[in-house]
């Protein structure tokens, strides 16, 4: 018994240590950005050749010369913006008056333009309800026609026919302006009528003074 057990302490165990599994070390990429000096340069040679080619561009057009005759268009009142400001003038020549009633001819073109204008948008507009639409039309005709209806009667020889002319201008004119009244109440029954009489009365000046 004694001799089992001096057996047993006298047994050495030996062995060896078994080496941990290493763990991976995590890679670590750092990426260096070097700005070139080349990239600016090319940067400027492109742009340098762009503003080069705008200027060459520019040149051609400048070479370019285009000449025109504007007498004829300065006849027709290209410059009439230049005798609105010079205060030389008298007032009816910088409102435009005197070059407004200086062709007969041509008001009698503008007077025709406004009755058929009359008679053919305004009925459109207040059948679809456009009132806006239909007052502004009627105040533009309307404000031509009571230069051009002064100018058409100033011409008539005796007193009696100035007279009538004035009156039968003022009948169109009070008539008008029932018309935009109604336009502004939206009221289509009365615009209709309001439009009717409107157009008699215009045909009954126009017919007189032309």
């Amino acid at each position: 018994m004694s001799s089992a057990m001096l057996s047993m302490q006298s047994t050495v165990v030996r062995g060896t240590a078994v080496p941990a599994a290493a763990r991976p070390t995590p890679c670590r990429c750092s990426t260096i950005v070097r700005a070139s000096a080349e990239q600016p340069a090319q940067r400027r040679a492109v742009l340098g050749g762009l503003m080069a080619g705008v200027v060459g561009l520019s040149a051609l057009s400048a070479n370019a010369i285009d000449v025109r005759d504007d007498r004829k268009v300065r006849e027709l009142g290209f410059d009439l913006i230049y005798e609105a400001r010079d205060l030389d003038l008298p007032q009816d020549e910088r409102d435009g008056l005197k070059q407004f009633r200086g062709s007969l001819e041509d008001t009698k073109k503008r007077v025709k333009i406004s009755e058929g204008r009359i008679d053919t948008v305004l009925e459109p507009y207040i059948r679809k309800a456009y009132w806006t639409a239909a007052r502004e039309e009627l105040r533009l005709q309307l404000g031509t026609l009571r230069f051009d209806l002064n100018t058409l009667g100033a011409t008539k020889p005796g007193k009696s026919d100035k007279k009538k002319a004035i009156l039968l201008k003022q009948d169109f004119i009070k008539k008008a302006e029932e018309l935009d009244f109604s336009l502004r109440q939206k009221i289509p029954e009365e615009c209709t009528a309001n439009l009717k009489t409107t157009k008699e009365s215009l045909d009954k000046a126009i017919a007189f003074v032309l």
